[in-house]
């Protein structure tokens, strides 16, 4: 029994410094996230002036959009306050499930990661500023501009928001597809004849999805989400090109 439980201590200590470095990681990611809702509450008349540009005063007649409820502002910036705090803790989170899992990776997968995650967030960053600077700008002026022979526009702020905000998301997340197709080629989860085989119905679905994912279905705007779409999809072929000459014994699926 003694000697069992000699056996036994080092096992208790050593769970209990892991679950110790998993505690201070999850600190860590809650402190990013407290400083991110923070400074977003803080700046709050800034990042809805930053988010407001794209509209370009056409909200309505004063330039401004309206709200209809006393608590409508209020409950607006605590969203924008969690959200800015998911932005800051996003990348902090990340970080340390990586430090967490690097005694697993081999020298190769650390490098791998190391190089792929950076790779993740500037896609992301440069779909949601696609969407800022193009997609949101040219919507919003064919659909403002629409009508108004006949009635104002008077938009509420919390409609505005949240095309606002789907727009940047999901921009940011098509964006993310060559990286996909790369790294479902390297881990053998698709062959990259199949991927190719998949091009010749790339242009029906990019129109179907820029139709889904725009907030307008005239021509122009869905294709100026559809080309970037189609784009991307193959830059993803050279990708997964490239991930191809080290499957020598790939099986197709």
């Amino acid at each position: 029994m003694r000697t069992r439980s000699l056996e036994v201590r080092p096992r208790l200590a050593a769970l209990q410094r892991h679950l110790g470095g998993v505690k201070r990681r999850v600190l860590f990611v809650l402190v990013a996230f407290g400083l991110g809702s923070s400074l977003t509450w803080y700046y709050r008349k800034t990042v809805i002036t930053w988010l407001l540009l794209p509209a370009q005063g056409q909200l309505s007649a004063t330039g401004r959009p309206v709200f209809t409820s006393p608590t409508e502002m209020f409950s607006l910036t605590v969203h924008l306050a969690i959200v800015g705090g998911c932005v800051v803790a996003a990348p902090v989170l990340v970080f340390h499930v990586f430090r967490f899992l690097r005694p697993l990776l081999s020298k190769k997968q650390r490098r791998s990661v190391a190089i792929f995650l950076p790779a993740v967030f500037v896609c992301f960053l440069g779909g949601a500023a696609f969407a800022y600077f193009v997609i949101l700008p040219t919507s919003l002026r064919f659909l403002l501009g629409f009508g108004t022979d006949a009635a104002d526009p008077m938009i509420r702020i919390t409609e505005y928001m949240d095309i606002a905000q789907a727009m940047l998301f999901w921009l940011g997340i098509v964006f993310e597809l060559p990286l996909a197709m790369f790294l479902v080629v390297k881990l053998r989860l698709v062959s990259y004849q199949r991927i190719k085989c998949f091009r010749r119905y790339v242009p029906l679905a990019a129109f179907i999805l820029s139709a889904v994912i725009t907030p307008t279905v005239d021509l122009i705007n869905s294709t100026l989400v559809a080309v970037p779409i189609i784009v991307l999809y193959e830059t993803g072929i050279i990708l997964a090109w490239m991930a191809r000459p080290r499957q020598k014994k790939l099986r197709h699926v």
